[in-house]
């Protein structure tokens, strides 16, 4: 493996977890740097497949590898939109559904280097003996996943993608591996559809902490609500009717936009979705003013 490109894949990892942990969705993250023998094997596989690599004009863009498997369907979308305010996206494959037809959804992006990771890419290329290093692209790729779909692309792409003789004159047999993904689709649906259900249950029952856990869905520290909070919400019905009726992803991102670094828990995430979107006087009276502050910077 190469020390250079291993520094570049931990400095992409490092970055993605820093804003993605921010927020506190739920994921997990899987990175690789391509060694020489995989980089070989890449190259002849194009050539076999009549699409070969070539210097200058078609080259290599995923010698880095990253993919954040999310475990609901909406954070896909979620974590796009939050790593496009950091990382630079040059080209795309984002499939829409054809309600006609079996097939998996590809949300994956080609991505640019930062300058300093572009120097030691160009350091690696000039001081390697290894030909197929021309044919690298100082670029990476990085898939976006749910949890349910990743074993299923994990099989696709080890014994069809990279087998595809097999499959030749198989169709039934594709269109049933196809068929298996669309039931784990469904099942994301119903997955997300679930702990709406459950967030709708807990706010007809005033069951506050349930409300924000199943709505929001993220990485919480268990900790207690705190019993003043808990009070207020007892007592106003339209502030807890407002915490309720919020769009969960435009709040995430109107919270990841201000920048603020603070443990993922219930309390604070009351306090900062009230100081920033409801305004609720009598939960505004006992925030803690770091949290205020924080917000008005």
């Amino acid at each position: 493996m190469n020390a250079g490109f291993e520094l570049i894949e931990k400095e992409i990892r490092e970055r993605i977890t820093d804003e993605l942990n921010k927020v506190g969705v739920l994921y997990r993250i899987f990175t690789r740097a391509k060694d020489d023998k995989s980089i070989s094997e890449k190259i002849q596989r194009k050539v076999d497949e009549g699409k070969p690599y070539i210097a200058g004009i078609k080259l290599i863009q995923d010698v880095i590898g990253i993919r954040i498997v999310t475990y609901f369907k909406d954070d896909v979308e979620l974590v796009r939109e939050i790593l496009s305010h950091k990382i630079q996206i040059i080209d795309q494959e984002v499939d829409h559904p054809d309600p006609t037809v079996f097939k998996p959804k590809r949300t994956n992006f080609i991505c640019s280097f930062s300058e300093r990771q572009k120097k030691i890419f160009l350091d690696v290329q000039q001081s390697s003996h290894n030909p197929d290093h021309d044919l690298l692209d100082a670029t990476y790729e990085l898939q976006l996943r749910t949890i349910l779909s990743e074993g299923w692309h994990e099989i696709d792409h080890s014994l069809r993608y990279k087998c595809k003789s097999d499959w030749e004159d198989h169709q039934e047999n594709e269109r049933l591996l196809n068929g298996i993904y669309a039931s784990l689709e469904i099942n994301d649906i119903a997955l997300k559809n679930l702990f709406n259900e459950l967030s709708y249950k807990h706010f007809k029952n005033k069951k506050w902490e349930g409300l924000i856990r199943n709505k929001f869905r993220l990485g919480f520290l268990q900790v207690p609500v705190k019993q003043d909070l808990l009070d207020i919400l007892n007592k106003n019905n339209e502030t807890s009717k407002a915490f309720y009726k919020l769009s969960r992803h435009e709040t995430l991102l109107i919270l990841y936009k201000l920048n603020i670094s603070l443990p993922v828990s219930i309390n604070n995430l009351i306090f900062l979705i009230n100081a920033v979107i409801i305004k609720d006087k009598d939960i505004l009276a006992i925030t803690p003013g770091i949290i205020l502050d924080l917000v008005e910077c």
